[in-house]
């Protein structure tokens, strides 16, 4: 039982540590994106509601050898 205990308390603990390093990735993705736009390096539009983008538009089609 103790084992058991232990070992809930180490997932617990990873789960947190996991939780608090993508919380501070979106904190530092978010604070790029607004000193970006500050500064106006941001070269991208912002999207409307509608408009909808397609990520096979952006990839390269370099299949041939």
């Amino acid at each position: 039982m103790r084992w058991l205990m232990i070992g809930l308390l180490a997932s617990l603990a990873a789960l947190l540590l996991a939780a608090a390093g993508v919380a501070r990735h979106i904190f530092v993705q978010r604070g790029k994106l607004r000193r970006q736009t500050a500064t106006g390096e941001r070269k991208t539009l912002p999207l409307t509601p509608g408009q909808i983008i397609d990520p096979a538009e952006d990839m390269e089609h370099d299949l041939e050898p």
